[in-house]
């Protein structure tokens, strides 16, 4: 297994910080480093400074085709190859695409290939359609926010596609993001952690509770509380006594949080059946470059 390190814009890094950041992962043992997009090109120049640090694989994880042309992500895409001397991976997925993803997603394939000729394209996928897809079609599957049984489910699903399509399993690669939110104050980790699962895994009012990660979170086993949450956040509930009311064990499964000790046998368990697992940091009290840092290093693939 494969493990790298991702860093997202929640934290506020200068370019010095991004260069020493990416010495760093390469000396601890990281083997890649990865970043998601929203509708700018920032991450991936950041991807680009990285490589220039360090020579490690980069990649973006993942560009929703919902905030990019198809002509604009072929051009920043081809430009960060060349910056990092072929050393990227390109992550795609529907974004907020309401109207039939999966065509969306397999015309894509289709348009990208052509284009981007040797780039290894992987697609966000977290139902059995986009798994299929992936398994079919793309270089790799994205998955994001899974339990260890989920990643199991996941490559089964991406596997059955890959031999009904002809194609070895082996090429195609499961990769996910590992959140891990490590802080000397557990509490403030566990509400930091828990407030992001929330964004994710709370259907908005009035949206169908079974599509995108609602669905993804209720497949896990989250449902009912997910529900309970749902109705009290919809009666007025602030969101701090939300996280802070989040069942421990449900958060312990799709992720890591507390103290830097325990974060790298909890991430490895998390890990378990991935091609690439990614130890995603996630600030708790502060977001600077130390606080990267700490995670990065209680994680460090090489200790």
């Amino acid at each position: 297994m494969e493990i790298g390190l991702g860093i997202d814009a929640r934290f506020a890094l200068s370019r010095d910080d991004q260069l020493a950041l990416a010495r760093e992962a390469a000396a601890l043992g990281y083997r890649s480093l990865w970043t998601p997009i929203g509708n700018t090109r920032e991450p991936f120049d950041i991807c680009a400074t990285w490589n220039e640090a360090s020579g490690l694989e980069t990649g973006i994880a993942v560009a929703p085709l919902s905030s990019w042309s198809m002509d604009d992500l072929v051009s920043v895409a081809k430009e960060t190859v060349e910056r990092c001397r072929g050393r990227f991976t390109l992550g795609i997925g529907a974004g907020h695409l309401s109207a039939a993803p999966i065509r969306a997603m397999r015309d894509a394939i289709d348009a990208l290939r052509p284009r981007l000729p040797g780039v290894r394209i992987y697609l966000g996928a977290l139902g059995p359609q986009m798994l299929h897809l992936a398994g079919s079609r793309y270089d790799g599957a994205a998955l994001n926010w899974c339990t260890a049984e989920q990643v199991a489910w996941s490559r089964g699903r991406v596997v059955k596609a890959a031999r009904a399509a002809g194609r070895d399993p082996n090429d195609v690669r499961i990769h996910e993001y590992v959140r891990v939110c490590v802080d000397r104050d557990e509490d403030a980790a566990r509400i930091a952690f828990a407030k992001m699962v929330l964004t994710y895994a709370l259907a908005r009012p009035g949206t169908d509770k079974t599509k995108g990660y609602r669905g993804h979170f209720a497949r896990m086993g989250f449902d009912e509380a997910l529900l309970s949450l749902e109705r009290r956040r919809d009666s007025g509930t602030p969101e701090d006594e939300l996280a802070r009311d989040f069942p421990l064990e449900l958060l312990r499964r799709v992720g890591y949080w507390g103290h830097p000790d325990g974060a790298r046998d909890a991430f490895l368990s998390l890990a378990n059946g991935l091609d690439i697992a990614i130890v995603r940091a996630v600030p708790a009290r502060s977001n600077d470059v130390d606080a990267v840092r700490l995670t990065m290093r209680a994680c460090a693939p090489t200790v």
